[in-house]
């Protein structure tokens, strides 16, 4: 047993095991070194037991405002040009606003902040990427959801280990009334999709605005249906593994001037590290063949 009190082996030092379980361990070191530094502890303790966390102080409120604000110029700019995509039928008030990451650098600031990404990293693994980067809008009146596991394409039972795991930033104040998230707590465990009638389980999530939600994607949730006036908007950054295929295609569309502006790992997670598909001829990305021996492992 690691004992979590000492610090990791020195690298100078002379290891006899095999490197690959030697890597394994530095990956397990650098995860758990995350969580303690930034005081993550309970949010861990949370995941384990109820299949997700909340988060609070991520950035300041400011910086929820400047994410509602752009989220929603965007979402009328797919309006205008008829590309909005309804979350309720044609009728509903809901909306999905697509392709984020690729369309303000603000989301840029989002999917680099240090605390959730060491939790989903946690869920997921140093190797994730991301599937998607979505603005939600709930309209008054509009029908719940449904719940789901986020293991889309993905038949029972689902894997222990999570294919995909969420962070939903709360732009608006969270409740059942606002049409916030409900969650059935701990059926992560159950590793399956929600049987039928499974929404009479199910609680509501309350989160302040300014809080940010990360999801175990085995967890069974759905957003709930807004009995109030106005709209709820939130943002889910929507990670998976690196052998399931992204909702999007941000590696098609994120410039290199993005790249390097950005930490180290920010090009990794949008996809310039994905062995496929392949490209110029090539069987695999070759960057992308140092992963094949990683992602064997929950934590790769």
């Amino acid at each position: 047993m690691v004992d979590l009190n000492q610090t990791s082996v020195s690298s100078n030092a002379i290891d006899p095991r095999h490197p690959g379980v030697v890597a394994a361990h530095q990956r397990l070191d650098r995860i758990r070194d995350d969580i303690l530094r930034l005081g993550l502890e309970r949010h861990v303790l949370d995941l384990e037991l109820y299949g997700y966390t909340v988060l609070d102080q991520i950035k300041p409120l400011s910086f929820f405002d400047d994410l509602r604000s752009t989220i929603l110029k965007l979402g009328e700019e797919d309006r205008i040009a008829g590309r909005r995509i309804p979350l309720a039928g044609d009728r509903g008030k809901s909306y999905l606003v697509t392709w984020l990451l690729a369309r303000d650098r603000i989301f840029e600031e989002a999917v680099m902040a240090e605390k959730p990404l060491a939790l989903i990293t946690y869920l997921m693994g140093e190797s994730c990427q991301i599937s998607s980067n979505h603005g939600h809008v709930r309209g008054e009146g509009d029908l719940p959801q449904g719940l789901h596991a986020d293991a889309p394409l993905v038949p029972g039972p689902i894997p222990e280990a999570p294919v995909a795991s969420n962070i939903m930033w709360a732009l608006d104040d969270f409740t059942l009334e606002s049409g916030g998230t409900l969650v059935v707590p701990g059926s992560h465990r159950q590793r399956s999709h929600p049987p039928v009638g499974a929404s009479k389980m199910a609680v509501p999530i309350e989160a302040r605005k300014g809080s940010v939600l990360i999801f175990n994607g085995n967890v069974w949730h759905g957003a709930g249906a807004r009995t109030v006036a106005g709209e709820r908007v939130g943002m889910t950054i929507y990670f998976n593994r690196m052998y399931v295929r992204p909702q999007e295609d941000l590696n098609a569309v994120i410039s290199d001037e993005v790249i390097a502006r950005n930490p180290p790992r920010f090009a990794h997670l949008v996809g310039r590290n994905n062995p496929y598909p392949a490209q110029n001829y090539e069987f695999f990305n070759p960057k992308g063949a140092v992963y094949f021996g990683k992602t064997q492992d929950a934590k790769g």
